[in-house]
């Protein structure tokens, strides 16, 4: 399968000198797919002859933490005419639908197009933590340890997504090849037990299953050098840190 892939926002947290948060986009011959929906969302532009090739938009949601979710306010910018499904974990893993969580965080006070004016038909989708599809490309979803539910999504052979999780890495012992693996780096070192360091996913990430590994997520806070100490670490195991605007072919 032809595809490709769009990095649009590389960062956690907050954006910071040309990095925007968490957005990817996959175009395949029949889908348009949207991995995150951070401030990366602005970055669009740079996948426009993708948008115009397609009359239908799908957003799949690790979770629903801010950087990942508040670009949906972004999409009348680039969507409008066209449909959209958001996917997100909801209930019964978290307490509220994913519906109902874009009510909360696009609601009237906060946002004029509400939760359904960002496009021309919008619908929502709770996957529950289970695998499901989008058209004929299956989606495989693994429970995640962070500080709420958060999953990773892997698009049949293609990408698997990895983000706002701990590192552990007896739970990649089985995972299935994967053409790209986008996988989070927040920090350096060991530190904070709800993300990944650069040290652990060097050391114990199986970097043969993957086509190309790309660390997304990076921490705002880094200073230039430690940025670059960061990409010295990994890229003696053929790890690239993301950078926002890179395309992709798959």
């Amino acid at each position: 399968m032809d595809a490709t892939l769009w990095v649009l926002g590389s960062a956690g947290w907050m954006p910071r000198a040309g990095r925007e948060t968490s957005c990817f986009l996959l175009e395949t011959p029949e889908q348009l797919i949207m991995l995150d929906a951070g401030t990366g969302v602005a970055n669009l532009n740079l996948a426009a002859a993708a948008l115009e090739r397609h009359d239908r938009l799908t957003v799949l949601l690790s979770h629903y933490h801010l950087d990942h979710v508040v670009g949906l306010m972004y999409l009348k910018r680039f969507a409008a005419d066209k449909r959209v499904d958001v996917y997100g974990p909801g209930r019964p893993v978290y307490p509220k639908t994913t519906q109902e969580y874009a009510a909360d965080l696009l609601q009237d006070a906060l946002y004029s197009s509400g939760s359904f004016g960002f496009a021309c038909e919008v619908h929502y989708h709770d996957y529950g933590g289970q695998d499901f599809a989008v058209g004929d490309l299956p989606v495989a979803v693994r429970a995640q340890s962070h500080s709420a539910p958060s999953f990773e999504l892997r698009l049949g052979d293609l990408v698997t997504y990895a983000t706002d999780t701990s590192f552990d890495p007896t739970a990649w012992e089985d995972c299935s090849p994967s053409k790209v693996l986008l996988h989070e780096c927040w920090q350096i070192g060991a530190g904070d037990p709800r993300h990944s360091s650069a040290e652990a996913l060097a050391a114990g990430l199986p970097r043969e299953r993957f086509g190309r590994v790309l660390l997304i997520h990076h921490n705002p806070a880094w200073s230039d050098t430690e940025r670059a100490e960061v990409e010295r670490t990994v890229a003696q195991h053929g790890i690239e840190l993301a950078r926002d605007g890179m395309t992709i072919e798959l």
